[in-house]
């Protein structure tokens, strides 16, 4: 088993410099707060009965289970229209609508809640951006949600990310042996695609990947935000990468890249995933915070070929300034046994991480085993109609970051930084798409890079 020493790593002095720098800037930024507030006072009922109509097809509990409330609660006519958009993200139903009535008596509410059920599956187009994992896009997605009435989601898909293709077969089983917790299941098989730097060329390595994911989540309290799972797979690298630009290979990789090339490599991993997001709204957050951490496991002991942790932390924070004008701030931390395989390291660099450079171009060869990275931005919509998930958004923006290996100290000569401005097209189906215009502080190229969802 291998362990860190976080405290060494995050007592440098100048990584403190730069952190408490960011920090105070941010707090500063912050400190203005623009949020009418409202004198109305909401009115409460009680909810004296639930009637559901309409679900031939799906069990009762299923419906019950994905409301945020039930008989008895003292809920605010706002409160009772959330838990029922709640019942309608789950998407198994084609229809939901709600009637209230009057009870037995005053302050009392009796809920008639009408639904029209999806009986077949269903090809759908997906398209957005994973907080954790980037943008993505599922062009063929054959939905079998629900398809017994038992409310399981079930899907199998093709899906385009950040350098990765994937064919994933989800399910998700909920409130399973009817306890208050779901269960998760995936198998995938994928390839994921590194960009390494040697002999002054950009080399394009595709690494095959294919295993499965067991795993658990509470539906109630604080736990509700821990996914626990267990994840098994095979990574095949390939023997030779591509030189960019061209058919040429490369087969002359450095010894810590090399040394995996050829062979299969087995991993059997432990995992916890935890995720807080407070934010007003995904598509356009104008207040709060998102917290999101993964420790990862693999360890000979459960018969993992390759043995190492990871761990990562990503905090993000949203404050509304005036207007409509909204402050973001990101600070992002990862750490990585250096004995990891190359295809389970940090790269660093592009548009999805540090604007200005080119593509995962600010790692050491192999890839890192510390990362660091710190973004502000000061986000304004120029178009107001159907704000927040309004046409186009302007963007001013400061990244910096670093990319080190385990016994690199993280000084201020390390890091990396750029600033630009850029643009937000919100497009059917894919979210957002991104242009920046990015400047590196250390006087390099000015750079135009497209992507899509928001960098954080």
């Amino acid at each position: 088993m291998i362990t860190f020493n976080f405290l060494k790593i995050m007592n440098k002095q100048s990584s403190k410099r730069i952190l408490t720098l960011f920090l105070l800037f941010s707090h500063l930024i912050f400190l203005k707060s623009g949020f009418p507030q409202s004198n109305d006072k909401p009115i409460y009922f009680i909810i004296e009965n639930i009637s559901i109509e309409g679900n031939s097809k799906t069990n009762t509990d299923v419906i019950f289970e994905n409301l945020s409330f039930g008989i008895g609660d003292t809920l605010s006519e706002d409160e009772i229209r959330l838990g029922i958009e709640r019942l309608q993200d789950t998407d198994i139903f084609k229809e939901v609508a709600f009637t209230p009535r009057i009870g037995s008596e005053a302050g009392k509410l009796h809920l008639i809640i009408k639904v029209m059920e999806r009986y077949w599956p269903t090809f759908r187009f997906k398209g957005g951006f994973s907080e954790m994992d980037g943008w993505y896009l599922t062009p063929i997605s054959l939905n079998m949600d629900n398809i017994f009435g038992f409310g399981n989601f079930t899907d199998l898909d093709i899906t385009f990310g950040d350098r990765i293709t994937s064919i994933n077969f989800n399910y998700i089983n909920p409130n399973i042996f009817k306890s208050d917790f779901d269960l998760y299941f995936r198998i995938f098989l994928s390839s994921l695609q590194f960009v390494h730097y040697i002999d002054d060329s950009k080399l394009l390595h595709n690494v095959p990947r294919s295993g499965y994911f067991l795993g658990m989540r509470s539906r109630e309290g604080f736990f509700k935000r821990f996914l626990i799972g267990w994840e098994v797979y095979a990574t095949v690298p390939d023997s030779f990468a591509t030189v960019a630009g061209s058919k040429e290979k490369f087969y002359d990789f450095p010894e810590q890249i090399d040394k995996y090339v050829k062979q299969k490599w087995a991993a059997s991993a432990f995992s916890v995933s935890f995720n807080w997001d407070e934010r007003d709204n995904a598509a356009y957050p104008s207040r709060g915070w998102w917290l999101g951490m993964k420790f990862f496991q693999a360890d000979k002991q459960i018969g993992s070929q390759v043995n190492f942790t990871r761990f990562i932390f990503d905090a993000r924070k949203y404050q509304r300034l005036f207007n409509k004008t909204v402050a973001a701030a990101r600070l992002k931390f990862g750490i990585i046994s250096n004995n990891a395989p190359f295809y389970e390291k940090f790269y660093l660099g592009g548009p999805n991480s540090l604007r200005g450079y080119a593509d995962r171009s600010l790692s050491p060869e192999g890839g890192g085993d510390q990362i660091y990275q710190a973004g502000l931005e000061l986000r304004f919509p120029i178009s107001q109609k159907n704000y927040p998930k309004h046409l186009l958004t302007g963007v001013l923006f400061f990244d910096s970051g670093a990319n080190l290996l385990a016994d690199d100290k993280p000084e201020i000569k390390s890091f990396k930084s750029s600033y630009g401005f850029g643009l937000r097209f919100r497009l059917p189906f894919i979210s957002l798409f991104r242009m920046d215009f990015a400047y590196p502080i250390d006087g390099g190229e000015k750079r135009l890079q497209f992507s899509l969802g928001h960098t954080f």
